[in-house]
């Protein structure tokens, strides 16, 4: 019951307050969207729609806004690849096999783009993405304390079959995507209260994440902890964080556990049905994509022609990346990978960087972004899992952080010309005051004002000594004192 109005209590507030202030909104959408309460303390009462009151509340108090600025600077690498799948998406839809398949599912492309949108258009400043970087560890930490909870104290394991709607595959792709902004948050944190917060959010994730039994969550895991070791600082801190990490995660990996991670590398001839399976679906989706290259065969429209290619009807492709170019061509496919990647890519030298009191959390988002876009890319090749709503955020905090570097890098800079022309002014002057005493030694003319008046009495240095001297140039600021 508490469960129940504690989810209502924060609807409402969040959607009175998105009216005036959107981005506080955005950030109770975001959490829900993790959460989904309504299978956490659906038992309490009905918790449906909550998002949508929300979420219908954030686009009035964007709109209000003006919709934002568009001037996303430095981010727009990552800005176009996702208005050009959204505009691909769109076209394949309506040339689908079936499109009143594919037209039905813009509403859930619609629910992750515009959330995206809003932040990307609404947040100027690092108090503003920070918040909603805790938001999304802090959300998956809770769901995973509740698997956690289930499974140690209740003795059942329900992250096993799935949460949320989602099945266990699905679910395990959500977590490693949510782990790397986890464990960046516990490295840095300054305090030992933000610290031990975001570690036991790590720890929680971590746990669920093996007890989804997801051998593709486990590829993305292990995919995860190559590229932090790689990009973090070899520092004792940062070193022991990781190598904590991976003595947590090995001593949860039980007998049962092992053995089934174990067939993830094995030969061709090892491989169990499931494994083979995937392999199988691939072959098939390429085969899809190749037959229709540019817009393939329409949003959700593989799992209705799965049958003609001996499947069962419905069935999925197991894979995010061979789905969507069966589905949407090669193209769609092409822009939504660039989406990630570029992401990545551009904030891979932020994330590289030496740790400062200035850049501390920019490193921070740049480094859990990194690390969320490379758990899901890699685990996503195991689990069709388009909609999952993480990667989207997380991708959408980087590119908000890109855009406000660009803005203070254009800040700084606007004023270089004023600053190289002071510079200038006092060594131009020098030279001139040289020049002049050369010429006033030549001509036997002794001069006793100060270095910097020469530039301003020059017909007094050259004329002869009796001429009356012109009255000094005032500038502006002489003008203004």
């Amino acid at each position: 019951m508490k469960g129940l109005i504690l989810a209502h209590l924060v609807t409402w507030i969040g959607a009175a307050a998105a009216l005036r202030y959107p981005l506080i909104g955005l950030n109770v959408y975001v959490g829900l969207a993790i959460l989904r309460p309504q299978f956490i303390f659906g038992f309490a009462g009905d918790l449906t729609g909550l998002s949508w009151i929300v979420g219908v509340a954030v686009l009035i108090g964007w709109a209000l806004q003006g919709f934002g600025s568009w001037k996303f600077g430095k981010a727009w690498p990552v800005i176009v690849p996702l208005l050009a799948f959204v505009g691909w998406y769109a076209l394949s839809a309506a040339l689908a096999l079936e499109p009143e398949i594919s037209l039905a599912t813009i509403e859930g492309l619609a629910k992750l783009v515009l959330p995206v949108l809003v932040g990307l258009t609404l947040m100027k400043r690092e108090s503003e993405w920070r918040p909603m970087l805790w938001t999304i560890v802090l959300a998956q930490g809770y769901v995973g304390f509740e698997m956690n909870s289930n499974y140690l104290i209740k003795g059942y394991n329900t992250a096993a079959i799935g949460f949320g709607g989602m099945d266990n595959n699905f679910f395990g792709a959500s977590l490693v995507t949510s782990l790397g902004p986890a464990v960046t948050l516990m490295i840095s944190s300054r305090t030992w209260r933000t610290r031990a917060l975001a570690g036991l959010a790590a720890a929680f994730i971590l746990h669920t994440i093996l007890l989804t039994f997801s051998r593709g969550a486990m590829v993305g895991l292990l995919a995860v902890g190559v590229v932090a070791f790689v990009m973090m600082p070899k520092r004792p801190l940062q070193v022991g964080a990781l190598a904590a990490t991976a003595l947590v995660a090995l001593y949860f990996t039980g007998p049962e556990l092992l053995s089934r991670y174990a067939t993830t590398f094995v030969s061709e001839g090892e491989r169990d049905s499931s494994a083979e399976s995937r392999l199988d679906l691939w072959r098939d989706c390429l085969q899809v994509a190749n037959d229709y290259p540019a817009f393939g065969v329409g949003p959700a429209n593989w799992r209705v022609i799965a049958a003609r290619y001996g499947w069962p009807a419905g069935k999925s492709a197991h894979s995010v990346w061979m789905e969507t170019a069966a589905e949407l061509g090669y193209p769609g496919a092409f822009w939504l990978l660039a989406f990630f990647l570029i992401a990545a890519i551009r904030l891979w030298p932020v994330a590289r960087s030496t740790l400062t009191p200035d850049n501390r959390y920019a490193v921070v988002l740049a480094s859990g972004v990194v690390l969320g876009i490379v758990g899901f890319v890699v685990s996503g090749q195991f689990v069709s899992a388009p909609g999952l709503e993480p990667p989207y955020y997380l991708a959408m905090l980087g590119a908000a952080m890109l855009k406000h570097h660009g803005a203070r890098t254009a800040d700084a800079t606007a004023g270089v010309p004023a600053a190289i022309a002071a510079t200038a002014l006092p060594s131009a002057t020098a030279r001139a005051a040289a020049v002049m005493a050369t010429v006033n030694t030549r001509r036997g003319v002794t001069v006793t004002e100060p270095s910097a008046a020469p530039l301003l009495r020059m017909p007094a240095a050259i004329g002869p000594a009796e001429s009356p001297a012109p009255a000094p140039l005032r500038t502006a600021h002489d003008r203004a004192d």
